[in-house]
């Protein structure tokens, strides 16, 4: 997919969460179910919990394993794009729709599209 060699040439890719550091620095940890983006550490004798776990904050009555993450990011590593990037992003998400027929994708690019052109006239 053109999208995941964009994000790679910026560094921008999930590593597995086997490969992830283990010595208190924090990470992105992307949810399995949610895709949402969790900034942890992992924690080898949490308070409250039952055993070694990927947390929040100290003293945190939370914990993930790594199979809640599908992947994580080094947080050091993660920056905020240019707007090339994300120009190039865009093409690279549209290119990729129309590779697998995404017509729901497409769809809401057209709908936003139409929006846009409301605003300007």
């Amino acid at each position: 997919m053109q999208v995941e060699r964009i994000l790679r040439e910026y560094g921008q890719f999930l590593r597995p969460m086997a490969e992830a550091p283990r010595g208190g620095q924090r990470i992105l940890g992307r949810s399995a179910q949610s895709g949402r983006l969790i900034s942890c550490y992992w924690e080898p004798h949490p308070a409250g919990l039952i055993g070694p776990n990927w947390v929040e904050e100290r003293d945190s009555l939370v914990g993930y394993v790594d199979r809640f993450f599908d992947g994580w990011i080094q947080l050091s590593d993660f920056r905020l794009l240019d707007a090339n990037a994300i120009n190039r992003l865009l093409v690279a998400y549209i290119d990729d729709a129309r590779a697998v027929d995404d017509r729901e994708a497409l769809s809401v690019l057209e709908m936003t599209s139409d929006r846009r052109g409301d605003e300007a006239g």
